[in-house]
């Protein structure tokens, strides 16, 4: 059996090597490697703690590297992009800001969230979302996925494609009503912000009258 012939060391650096490539953006599933990896170590043949940090740290150093892609190469092609389709500069840049106020949030989410994990760190470079900021959400993210798919990996031993199948299965269209919440969301939020400038638009003429009617 493939059990037989992997080693403990040599497993540890595959799991961080493709966990690194994963996160800095090139599509590689990592579900089946940590559910099978953890599923090896129930059986014994490598250590459950060492490939928790291996994990961790691939994910994280991977993570990193698509920050700092997007921070020195990102901002450039995004403007770019932008003329091209004919998109406003000061869309892009109030797109910017909401990302820099939610970005935290939206960073850590993402590090749990597969087909998005590979690409949700670019943005953050890109906008310049402060670093250490950064670093807390995606470590703390890349931190809870790993060690839940090592871990049930490691609970259902020889069954783990169990959960690969049920993974598979429900991930699609989780992604789909993830989308459509963050839509609702988004158009609500714009929604109440309209109002309220228009609300503070109102309550200013109303103020600037009064004050005229004082002065006559």
């Amino acid at each position: 059996m493939v059990y037989q012939h992997l080693s403990p060391l040599p497993t540890c650096l595959l799991v961080a090597v493709f966990l690194l490539l994963e996160s800095s953006g090139i599509p590689i599933i990592n579900t089946t490697l940590l559910l099978f990896t953890g599923a090896l170590a129930a059986l014994g043949r490598v250590n459950l703690a060492w490939l928790i940090v291996a994990a961790i740290t691939g994910s994280t150093l991977g993570a990193s590297l698509a920050y700092f892609l997007g921070r020195h190469y990102g901002e450039p092609l995004l403007l770019r992009l932008a003329r091209l389709l004919r998109i406003d500069e000061r869309k892009v840049r109030l797109a910017e800001r909401g990302f820099l106020r939610a970005g935290g949030r939206m960073i850590f989410i993402s590090r749990m969230v597969p087909y998005i994990r590979p690409f949700a760190c670019f943005p953050a470079g890109i906008f310049g979302m402060p670093f250490p900021r950064f670093l807390l959400a995606a470590f703390s993210g890349s931190a809870i996925w790993c060690v839940t798919m090592l871990v049930v990996g490691w609970e259902l031993g020889p069954r783990w494609e169990v959960a690969l199948q049920l993974i598979q299965m429900y991930t699609l269209p989780a992604l789909g009503v993830l989308l459509l919440l963050a839509a609702v969301y988004f158009f609500v939020q714009r929604k109440i912000n309209r109002y309220v400038k228009m609300r503070l638009g109102e309550d200013e003429v109303s103020q600037a009258r009064e004050e005229e009617l004082i002065e006559a």
